[in-house]
């Protein structure tokens, strides 16, 4: 059965700022703040730290800026945050921290209302609150949409364009130019960010187009003076944006395309069956709400095929790149939950009860363990080593991260200018194992090729040199530490402090806990072995 939007469905207030809204934003505030686990490097290599090497003048930043891969219209976000606090004296490491945390969780609770309208243009109020209660209870919205990711942006313009967009006609009946615009404009704005995300646009463009409800001359206006107006408009902003950063005019779009899609340089992240999306990805990100979901679309599939034709063309886009992530599926998440709510708002009370209570306590518990325990080593550490640097207790070779490539943040939950390196993973056209690799190897012939086996037997180099120039902190995996147990007992490491990270194994052998090494510098580590 089909829900109608009745009179109420128009009584809502049309502003953002509403009470609403600010409910929504105490509860992502709060979702910020008991988020404490990794879950992709591009939470903040491709934002905090790029900002933070802007605002501040160091930090890091990876291949894909040098290779002129992404857009910094995304990093500017939070460039402008830290100015601004910059200015106001918030200069701590906790800001530069929690900032974009909490930036996204203005994002967040404005996809949260933004999902809650789309249900009442497409299913009334019923679907709405419905649909709201899915939102809020989704494990996956809570785990994710509060990072730093570029897809969290995204996701929130894709739903607030469905919001206005013309499905049934051009004409008064969908509002109007007005609501074209708004809707071009945060379509346009979620392409800005992602390049990938006109696959959703152009089929749905076609469709909007292709209905007969509408002149010729209503659906040339609607494509010259409107669509190519605003797409024209946005290009011209990120590019500018791109210039201003890069120093150059860049089409980030054009090199992100053949770098991923044409030499297929995606796949060095990881390659996924063409399936993935559908057997894995969805179900994975939907939870035990993937069957609503799916009944959802079958049975509005003549009535209101607008959630499925979303969330069927993200998978379809998605699955064509060997790389595959669940990040990746956040633009169709609002579509998909208004599905959701559609088929939730049509049970009978005591079947609805039980399938909602199922849905709370499951999501929850996904949600909790996902957020606070799951890969919470590589996080946890930071604010120690913050701490360290505060006091001034970082010294010589300052920190090794040795780590799996990119597995743990960096100036930007650090704040301090102090020495930090990383195991390097970038490509390489000539064929050479890069140094992730052949620590992953073996850890402890790792560390030997770099510093030697020990401070008295450098080759090149004096003791007191050589000791200087090896880190006075290694941030380590349990695992690799017990495999390079000789070596660092040979420059008197011993463990400081020790993290839980993980139960269950992700894309390699089971880490539990991450540890930070200290080194003595003791005057015996340099002095000739008794005896000698």
């Amino acid at each position: 059965m089909r829900v109608v939007p009745g009179h109420h469905a128009r009584s809502h207030k049309t502003h953002l700022f509403n009470t609403p809204f600010l409910s929504f934003l105490c509860f992502r505030i709060a979702n910020a703040l008991i988020v404490r686990t990794f879950f992709n490097a591009d939470e903040y290599y491709q934002g905090p730290e790029v900002a933070h090497a802007l605002a501040y003048g160091y930090g890091v930043l990876t291949w894909e800026w040098s290779a002129k891969l992404r857009t910094y219209a995304h990093p500017l976000v939070y460039y402008v945050i830290y100015i601004i606090g910059d200015r106001v004296g918030a200069r701590s490491g906790a800001f530069t921290r929690l900032a974009p945390r909490f930036a996204h969780a203005v994002v967040a609770a404005a996809h949260d209302v933004g999902c809650g309208r789309l249900a009442r243009r497409l299913f009334g109020s019923t679907g709405a609150k419905w649909t709201t209660f899915a939102r809020v209870f989704s494990w996956f919205a809570f785990f994710c949409e509060t990072r730093s990711f570029v897809n969290c942006l995204e996701g929130a313009c894709v739903t607030w364009a469905l919001t206005y967009w013309p499905f049934d006609a051009l004409g008064e009946r969908s509002g109007g130019a007005s609501r074209r615009i708004k809707a071009l404009t945060f379509a346009a704005m979620a392409c800005a960010l992602r390049p990938t995300s006109a696959m959703i646009w152009l089929p749905l463009g076609l469709r909007t187009l292709g209905n007969g409800k509408d002149g010729v001359e209503a659906k040339l206006r609607f494509v010259f003076y409107e669509v190519v107006v605003v797409a024209a408009a946005a290009m011209f902003l990120s590019a500018s944006v791109d210039r201003y950063f890069y120093g150059e005019w860049v089409c980030v779009a054009c090199n992100f395309i053949k770098f991923n899609v044409l030499k297929g340089g995606s796949a060095m992240y990881g390659a996924h069956a063409w399936h993935w999306y559908v057997t894995q990805g969805y179900p994975a990100v939907m939870g035990t709400t993937t069957p609503l979901a799916l009944l959802g679309f079958w049975r509005h599939r003549r009535t209101r095929p607008e959630p499925f034709l979303v969330t069927f063309w993200t998978i379809a886009g998605y699955s064509i790149a060997a790389h595959k992530e669940f990040r990746f599926l956040l633009p169709c998440l609002g579509a998909s939950l208004t599905s959701v709510g559609s088929v939730l708002a049509t049970m009978r009370p005591g079947r609805q009860r039980v399938v909602a209570m199922f849905i709370v306590v499951t999501n929850v518990v996904a949600a909790a363990y996902t957020s606070v325990w799951h890969q919470a080593g590589t996080i946890a550490v930071m604010p120690h080593i913050a701490a360290l640097a505060r006091d001034g207790k970082i010294t010589d070779g300052g920190v090794l991260f040795a780590t799996p490539c990119h597995q743990t943040p960096f100036y930007s939950h650090v704040h301090r200018e102090i020495e930090m390196r990383r195991l390097e993973c970038d490509p390489r056209d000539d064929g050479s194992v890069d140094a992730s690799a052949r620590f992953a190897e073996n850890p402890g012939a790792y560390f030997t090729a770099e510093f030697g086996s020990s401070p008295r037997a450098h080759a090149t180099r004096s003791c007191a040199v050589a000791a200087a120039l090896a880190p006075s902190r290694i941030v380590i995996f349990d695992g690799d530490a017990r495999r390079a147990t000789e070596w660092l007992s040979a420059w008197n490491f011993t463990l400081e402090k020790s993290f839980h990270h993980a139960h269950f194994a992700v894309d390699r052998e089971i880490q539990r806990r991450v540890e930070l090494y200290a080194r003595s510098f003791e005057d015996h580590a340099c002095a000739p072995p008794q005896g000698s």
